[in-house]
């Protein structure tokens, strides 16, 4: 039983995956069924209910996955068009095809194989993929399961980890897709960005997606806050990412970055001794 369950979910997967299979069905499906080693009396039972379902199944997910890839990468699907983006999503599912259980997580998995082929496309924007990508991570800042936090009352120590927003997340952007807002028309167009140039992402107290743009040494500062190091790790491992020696300039700087990385709700204060 369970090894008859197995090969009709394989069976399953495969009708989804494989436009040929689907060709094969329509043509002749007890000779496409046959192949795929199935028992006979799945194989009567499958023809009895009909191959037309194993047909619907395939025009259905795949309907699916393409209706939820283009609502989460919002405009930039309009720069591909419909015909574009499902001929990807098509190959997509035929190649690879989604690992995750949850289909709020395909957009981002999608996205992560196309990537290559979208970014190397003469005919698409150069900035396309990555305003794909920032209009999926506004969907998950928003959906981040994961609490905010509260402004705590404890002072940020040198020798200390400090709390941070846990949906925070520094990002280096090649555009300005960040500066678009957050229902950017089909005509906007994105400037380009100095290369290595930093954005903070997170949720506000709020609920809403927010970015910062960030200095370079301040984004490697904060990457090692959000890692979990002490402030004084944070501070010479910066120095150390940026080339440069610590000193009562960079103090000061620092100084003035925490403040507003807590204005803004991105630090939320230092971490209290159990």
């Amino acid at each position: 039983m369970l090894a008859e369950r197995d090969a009709i979910q394989s069976l399953l997967g495969q009708v989804i995956r494989d436009r040929a299979l689907r060709e094969q069905l329509e043509r002749d499906p007890a000779a496409a069924l046959a192949a795929r080693g199935l028992a006979e009396a799945d194989r009567e039972h499958i023809l009895a209910v009909g191959v037309e379902r194993l047909i619907a199944y395939h025009e259905m997910v795949h309907s699916r996955l393409f209706r939820t890839i283009r609502t989460f990468i919002g405009v930039a699907a309009e720069h591909l068009g419909d015909a574009r983006l499902h001929a990807d999503v098509h190959r997509f599912v035929a190649e690879r095809g989604p690992s995750s259980p949850y289909l709020r997580e395909v957009p981002r998995e999608f996205h992560r194989w196309v990537a290559p082929s979208w970014d190397a496309d003469d005919s698409l924007p150069p900035w396309l993929s990555e305003l794909a990508s920032h209009q999926i991570l506004r969907r998950d800042l928003r959906n981040d399961p994961r609490a905010v936090g509260p402004a705590l009352d404890t002072k940020i120590e040198l020798e200390a980890p400090v709390v941070c927003n846990a949906t925070a997340r520094v990002l280096r952007y090649r555009w300005a897709v960040h500066r678009l807002g957050r229902r950017p028309r089909v005509d906007d167009t994105p400037t380009a960005l100095e290369p290595g140039h930093a954005v903070v992402a997170f949720r506000s107290p709020a609920g809403k997606p927010s970015f910062l743009d960030i200095k370079p040494r301040s984004a490697a500062l904060l990457e090692l806050l959000l890692a979990g190091k002490t402030l004084r790790e944070a501070l010479f491992g910066a120095c150390e990412a940026s080339g440069e020696a610590l000193d009562d300039e960079i103090l000061s700087v620092t100084a003035v970055t925490l403040a507003s990385l807590s204005e803004a709700h991105v630090l939320l204060g230092g971490r209290a001794d159990p």
